[in-house]
């Protein structure tokens, strides 16, 4: 299911012989391009890497990955795109690109191997055990091993239950699960999102339309633009997550109940705009300024950083 799932959602498209070769390890520059496509991302970083020639087929992911802030490289001027990604790493880039908050060694308990862990992989790797997208094996997280496409394609179908990706207005979405949006000109309307909803960079400066939507997890905004996220007609929001990595985006709600927004990445000197009713709002961004446009924010946290409340 996982695969088929990874198919058809253009996330996989296997090799130039008809092979989609699930039990072979997955390198990096496949697991970067994996991501890249549930999310639609397009926009590519200026770094300059040496082990990324133009001309290789992985050249625009790997770029679009760094953008993405996924992938960090094995040192400031190298990829290692051919380099098998181990489970660690794997479940790393994936925390990173669902903007999970850092879970904790507590965590890890029920695993007699958690000791193996490197500590940067910490909080990403706990957090995808705590919301249940790694189950490990034999009581085991295995860590320090390579991850096989079919496992990438499994982890990444307990990530997503549902991509919608293309526009127009959708009354009905999966049942469980997160949701991820990544095409402009989306609307949902009257329906109940049991996990997470995620809007992807995919959506660029386009617009996405939320209409009296429950969304039970969280609302994490990756793309969108300066008149792009509409909260309307109701529903509950308990948790925003801002997560542009670059350039201004408006989230309007009116008539919504929202209780907290986070405001976790940005560019420097990005604007995040905010209109509406908002319990909590928490800057977790450097360098990004937040503007509460007729907007009642009741508590802000570093509101050093946010005008006009």
């Amino acid at each position: 299911a996982a695969l088929n799932a990874a198919v058809s959602n253009g996330l996989m498209k296997g090799d130039n012989d008809g092979l989609i070769r699930p039990t072979d390890f997955i390198n990096r520059a496949e697991a970067a391009t994996i991501i890249n496509r549930a999310f639609g991302a397009v926009t590519k970083s200026a770094v300059v890497l040496s082990d990324v020639p133009t001309g290789a087929w992985f050249h625009d992911d790997a770029l679009i990955a760094y953008h993405m802030k996924t992938f960090n490289g094995t040192s400031e001027t190298t990829f290692d795109p051919a380099g098998n990604i181990t489970r660690e790493q794997a479940f790393t880039v994936l925390a990173r690109a669902m903007k999970l908050a850092n879970g904790t060694a507590s965590d890890l308990a029920a695993f007699s191997d958690a000791s193996n862990i490197s500590a940067w992989a910490l909080g990403h790797v706990s957090a995808m055990v705590r919301d249940g997208y790694v189950n490990g094996s034999g009581g085991k997280l295995n860590l320090r091993d390579y991850i096989t496409r079919e496992e990438f394609a499994q982890i990444m179908h307990n990530a997503v239950s549902e991509y919608i990706t293309v526009a127009g207005t959708y009354t009905s979405v999966a049942a469980e699960g997160n949701v991820l949006i990544r095409a402009a000109g989306v609307t949902l309307k009257d329906v109940t999102v049991a996990g997470d909803l995620i809007i992807g960079d995919g959506v660029g400066e386009g617009d996405v339309t939320l209409q009296n939507i429950t969304v039970k997890g969280r609302l994490v905004v990756r793309g969108g633009g300066v008149n792009s996220i509409k909260i309307i007609g109701g529903g509950t929001y308990t948790s925003i997550v801002i997560a542009k990595v670059d350039g201004e985006i408006r989230v309007f709600a009116d008539g919504v109940q929202v209780e907290t927004v986070t405001v976790e990445d940005g560019k420097d000197d990005s604007n995040i705009i905010l209109e509406g009713v908002f319990d909590s709002v928490e800057i977790a961004a450097e360098n990004v300024t937040v503007f509460a446009n007729s907007a009642n924010v009741k508590t802000t946290i570093e509101d050093a950083s946010i005008t006009g409340a």
